[in-house]
């Protein structure tokens, strides 16, 4: 059985998520013309998919935070240039998926941090990949997506053997394999794409593992902007019921509902 806790957190965001869709009518008996206009970026699984359960992690993640806190909201997909563009003037109210960058402070207000991305080498456990700075790596071929932004200083690293490849899903078979000698990318990514290989690769949880330190962590934000007067309400109801996510586990169910802890 659940927990205590985490049942009396499923009864009240049962009753607190109608509230959020529907009157536009908050906790305290206020209310509120217009939703709060969600700016999400349009594809980026396994944080933001359409295609998959609740639209991904991210997704989930806030929308059960804003259902919590009983905020009315609408969400549009869109590029990042243009959720950038909409927030910045107005037509948007935050941003989903934010990194903090102190330039940004400037119009928009972050909430607490809901995630984060640990870029992250994984090896295949027969084999002794180890390194406690950069250059080490540089004995090793390493699979990498095309295009893919991991550090500002592993780019800089020199004499690296990248490998490139064209999914995340492809990085984890020829690590698997033992093609190469890791992939790197989100921990996150390579966790859901061995859960989507489990059933070619039965072993493959306990066949590849992470390889510390991590090389890069990004954190991510609900940036709400500061041209409408709600929003900054909004976001401390917002930070207060994400808190409640994960004192009550709730967070934490999230992510293996979404096959992102894998066991």
């Amino acid at each position: 059985m659940r927990s205590l806790p985490l049942l009396l957190f499923a009864l009240l965001l049962m009753a607190t998520s109608f509230s959020a869709y529907s009157d536009n009518t908050s906790l305290d008996g206020t209310s509120s013309d217009l939703p709060l206009r969600l700016c999400t970026l349009d594809h980026w699984p396994p944080f933001v998919d359409r295609s998959a359960l609740k639209g991904g992690w991210a997704v989930q993640v806030v929308d059960e935070a804003l259902q919590l806190a009983a905020i009315p909201f609408q969400r549009s997909y869109v590029p990042w240039a243009r959720a950038v563009e909409l927030t910045q003037g107005g037509r948007c109210d935050a941003i989903t998926e934010l990194y903090h960058d102190p330039q940004r402070e400037h119009w928009v207000h972050f909430s607490d941090r809901y995630g984060a991305l640990s870029m992250t080498l994984f090896a295949h456990a027969e084999r002794e990949v180890h390194f406690s700075k950069l250059a080490d790596l540089s004995k090793y071929r390493i699979g990498m997506l095309r295009g893919a932004n991991i550090s500002p200083e592993f780019h800089r690293t020199p004499n690296l053997q990248l490998v490139p490849l064209n999914s995340v899903q492809q990085g984890v078979k020829l690590t698997y394999h033992q093609r190469i000698d890791g992939f790197i990318t989100g921990e996150k990514a390579i966790r859901f794409a061995m859960y989507q290989l489990q059933p070619q690769l039965p072993d493959i949880t306990t066949r590849l593992k992470p390889v510390k330190p991590v090389i890069h962590q990004n954190e991510l934000f609900v940036g709400f902007n500061k041209l409408r007067a709600e929003n900054r309400e909004w976001r401390q109801r917002f930070n207060q019921a994400l808190k409640m996510l994960i004192n009550s586990g709730r967070y934490q169910q999230i992510l293996e509902e979404q096959h992102l802890v894998n066991r």
